[in-house]
């Protein structure tokens, strides 16, 4: 038995991101000599982490299905999700004869790797037999007596089964900062699985049957998440038809001035790309997450969006108190005078709802171009990440709304439903609640040449994500060296030409 020092505690690390750890070495595993005090200290540390153990040794049946429905989720985003989509574009970046090839056939390897210490029958049994075991197996290359008596002989760990539940632990933490970190943020995850497992694209929220859904959710905390949504769609399709003379949708302001609309995309954050975001740089915490739902206007033509945007104001969509200023950005046009021709629509349009007939002049347009320029582009260069190479024009609102109860059985009424139809006539209280969105406005042809297209599209994007995050979960197991991204950006341009 290894001799340990007392000096061990002293330098018990406590400091930096638990994603950084390349090794768990928890300070209640210091003395544990055997088995059962290690798996007692194990269920310590869960009581630290929010799990509720009545202060005895052993981890509760209700408990234990909590800590293992964490790690069906880590296994569902690494096999499911991550695995997949990275393989994916790494395959088809082996073909390319870029100078990166070696790192690409490298991470190829590599991802072989953790895909098959993943599948593995034999390590995945002893986590699934008690989710303690992951913090065991975790710690066990500095601790290696604490599977001392384990099953009455002991269990010598591989380094890569360590290294593996590391790994898992550095996950499951994410999955559980979504539900800890902000209920309001879980509440939308919850309705991500939901729909899900509905079959229904979380990409295509706009032609979802709002108005009259098939099923709904069960949790309370989908629900909740249900009717924001749900209310914002509602919401947004008051102004909204089909014009069968322009063949296309239609946004109306209300005062005579219709914007024409070749499509609107609709995306709830999937609980995946939650994980992604709050793993792929610094650690971060959920309630910063404020691209839960996104809706982009597609145009006929760019010329109309200023048009489209002022009538979102119009609409209340957007008012004045609830935009994040320091959101908006614009990388449509590229100057005051690229912009005259869409501030002339939006100014004639604004006279026509006022019943006025004047045609502005050159001076006056130049004016107003000069205005919008640099207020739509004040922070541009300050969202580098969200602006650059882009095409569009670009806020996030913190939309508002009522979530309503029925007062004596407290139950969500949800809109698309009888109840909700009927609730002035039934006592009920209501709750002021928001939904953050970001609003996206371009054109057809320019969404298409800048998001849908080279290292901006976004596949790449979210491969350059996904890679960020696993130097961090998997190392030293995975690594892609940072050094190699600008030559991997150079290489997603052309995949995605």
């Amino acid at each position: 038995m290894p001799q340990r020092s007392s000096q061990q505690e002293l330098y018990h690390e406590i400091f930096g991101s638990v994603l950084d750890r390349t090794e768990m070495t928890p300070y209640l595993l210091l003395h544990a000599q055997n088995y059962r005090a290690a798996l007692a200290n194990a269920t310590k540390m869960m009581g630290n982490r929010g799990f509720d153990t009545l202060g005895t040794s052993d981890l509760r049946t209700s408990e234990r299905n909590r800590a293992q429905t964490y790690i069906r989720h880590v296994y569902s985003y690494f096999l499911e999700w991550l695995f997949p989509f990275v393989n994916g574009q790494l395959f088809r970046l082996t073909a390319t004869s870029s100078p990166n090839a070696v790192q690409y056939r490298k991470a190829l390897k590599q991802m072989r790797m953790l895909e098959s210490l993943f599948r593995d029958d034999a390590l995945r049994s002893i986590i699934d037999e008690d989710p303690r075991h992951l913090f065991l197996l975790a710690s066990s290359r500095k601790y290696p007596d604490i599977f001392l008596g384990y099953k009455g002989l002991g269990l010598q760990v591989p380094p890569e089964w360590q290294q593996a539940a590391c790994a898992a632990l550095k996950m499951g933490h994410l999955i559980k900062a979504i539900e800890e970190d902000s209920q309001d943020i879980n509440d939308y995850a919850q309705l991500g699985f939901f729909l899900e497992m509905e079959g229904q694209s979380l990409n295509d929220l706009y032609h979802f049957n709002w108005e009259n859904p098939e099923h709904l959710p069960d949790s309370e905390a989908a629900q909740r998440a249900f009717v924001k949504v749900s209310t914002f769609f509602h919401k947004l399709k008051e102004s909204m038809s089909y014009d069968s003379e322009k063949g296309c949708l239609v946004f109306d302001s209300g005062d005579g001035v219709r914007v024409a609309i070749a499509e609107v995309k609709a995306r709830l954050k999937s609980p995946e790309s939650m994980c992604t975001k709050l793993g792929k740089d610094l650690e971060g915490e959920a309630h910063e997450i404020r691209d839960i739902l996104a809706i982009t206007f597609l145009l006929k033509s760019r010329e109309d969006t200023l048009t489209l945007f002022h009538a979102l104001q119009k609409r209340g969509v957007i008012l004045q108190e609830n935009t994040v200023s320091h959101s908006i950005t614009q990388t449509l046009f590229d100057s005051p005078d690229d912009m005259i021709e869409a501030v002339l629509r939006l100014m004639i349009g604004l006279a026509q709802s006022e019943g006025i007939a004047q045609t502005p002049t050159l001076k006056q347009i130049r004016a107003q171009a000069s205005h919008f320029f640099e207020a739509l582009s004040i922070n541009t260069r300050k969202n580098r990440h969200s602006s650059d190479k882009h095409r569009k024009i670009q806020c996030k609102i913190n939309f508002s709304l009522p979530v309503h109860r029925t007062a004596d059985t407290n139950r969500i009424l949800i809109p698309g439903t009888p109840d909700y139809a009927a609730r002035d006539t039934m006592r009920i209280k209501s709750r002021q609640h928001t939904l953050s969105v970001e609003l996206r406005i371009s054109d057809m042809q320019s969404w298409q040449a800048s998001e849908q297209k080279g290292e901006s599209h976004h596949d790449a994007y979210k491969f350059r994500q996904l890679i960020s995050l696993m130097n961090r979960i998997f190392n030293p197991l995975f690594s892609f060296p940072k050094e190699a991204v600008a030559q991997l950006r150079k290489d997603q341009a052309k995949l995605f030409s």
